[in-house]
């Protein structure tokens, strides 16, 4: 199944304003990302820097449904094609929305199934993400938009398998990598290269608890 979409463009209505990011997606070629929230910006980061997304699309399509004899449309906050091929439909949500005591709690509902049902007849998989998981680590947060913000435009480097080549399956710090086998690179360079091995999945670090520096802790996955 190979199916894209293209992102649906919202007016920057005084409900969405407030929260307007932009920025360039390198799996998406580079082209402009436009998120309506904070929080919808904080998931695209993950998103973005998970290697096991080939492509995704933000705003990707709106569907319609009859609630209580109304018709009623929703759209959905992301699609996302995994490696494997898997698609899935996305909405983010705060958790307090999804409280039995929100005042929207009513309307939430009635997205979601709707959602839910339309994603079950036409074969994709649905995921409603909360902030609970989006933002269980603002220290992981921060890792990948620093990680974001060095591959993104740039080539990449000509000496990532040279570092490949040195990084085990056994934890070191960047600083004992460099120590150890580059002498002949700047350390600057083995973070760099670092940065690149985790966007593409080839190493794994300890971002979840410490910001990148030449103390985190690399490891071939």
């Amino acid at each position: 199944m190979d199916i894209r979409y293209e992102p649906i463009v919202m007016p920057r209505s005084k409900k969405y304003g407030n929260n307007y990011w932009s920025a360039k997606g390198p799996k998406v070629g580079m082209r402009e990302v436009v998120l309506y929230s904070d929080l919808e910006f904080d998931h695209w980061l993950l998103v973005e820097t998970n290697p096991h997304v080939k492509i995704y699309c933000e705003q990707p399509l709106e569907i319609s449904f009859v609630w209580e004899e109304k018709l009623h449309s929703s759209i959905f906050d992301m699609w996302i094609c995994y490696e494997d091929n898997s698609q899935y439909f996305i909405e983010v949500k705060y958790e307090s929305e999804l409280q039995p005591h929100h005042r929207n709690i009513q309307r939430t509902t009635r997205q979601i199934n709707a959602q839910s049902q339309w994603c079950q007849e036409n074969g994709f998989g649905y995921s409603v993400i909360t902030d609970k998981t989006i933002r269980n680590s603002f220290i992981n947060l921060e890792n990948r938009l620093k990680v974001l913000s060095e591959i993104r435009g740039r080539e990449r480097p000509f000496f990532l398998d040279k570092v490949l080549k040195q990084i085990t399956k056994k934890k070191q710090t960047i600083e004992t990598l460099f120590v150890n086998h580059f002498h002949d690179m700047s350390v600057s360079d083995v973070l760099r290269a670092c940065f690149w091995l985790f966007y593409e999945g080839k190493i794994e670090s300890n971002i979840n608890n410490v910001i990148w520096s030449t103390q985190s802790e690399v490891n071939r996955i």
